[in-house]
């Protein structure tokens, strides 16, 4: 039976037997999103005003909208909307990254709450196809190919410590 160790989106390698699971970390793309939603929000309100400051600009009448509304509801609404518009996006990310679950019998690649297996058998080699992780069949065909942000020295180590090849794509 494989283990995954305390805390199942744990970064290290595991030993023999058991699985490494690597993952983005949750909280950084929390962290990235909501911060970068609430600066936005700020900077909404800045704008605004700089929007309604230049005679050529078309379509003030939103801004003019948004500077109605009396300080400091204007920047604590704004922010906390940032805020708002940054934790789904933080979520929809979150939803959206891989998890690579490796073995010494299996990988299983997690997104979007789905799970593709694949046994050792299954996989010739593993490699990175510019931001993706790619894994290819014995006869050459693509077994998978997803979209990665993961580190990938440390997907490389993994791979290699539990027995399979990493290494560049094969063109023909």
């Amino acid at each position: 039976m494989e283990k995954s160790g305390r805390d199942p989106r744990d970064r290290t390698v595991a030993g023999p037997g058991e699985a490494t699971v690597l993952a983005e970390p949750v909280w950084q793309l929390m962290l990235v999103c909501v911060g970068c939603g609430g600066v936005g929000g700020w900077l909404l309100t800045l704008l605004a005003d700089l929007w309604l400051s230049l005679p050529w600009v078309p379509m003030k009448g939103p801004a003019r909208l948004l500077t109605s509304v009396p300080e400091p509801w204007l920047t604590v609404g704004a922010v906390g909307v940032g805020l708002a518009l940054g934790l789904l996006l933080g979520i929809t990310a979150v939803y959206e990254s891989l998890t690579a679950r490796i073995s010494d019998s299996r990988v299983v690649l997690t997104i979007r709450d789905s799970d593709r297996e694949f046994t050792h058998d299954e996989i010739a080699l593993a490699c990175r196809d510019g931001k993706q992780l790619v894994l290819v069949a014995p006869d050459g065909g693509e077994l998978a190919r997803e979209h990665c942000g993961l580190p990938w020295r440390r997907l490389a180590e993994a791979f290699a410590a539990h027995g399979y090849d990493w290494g560049a794509p094969q063109r023909s």
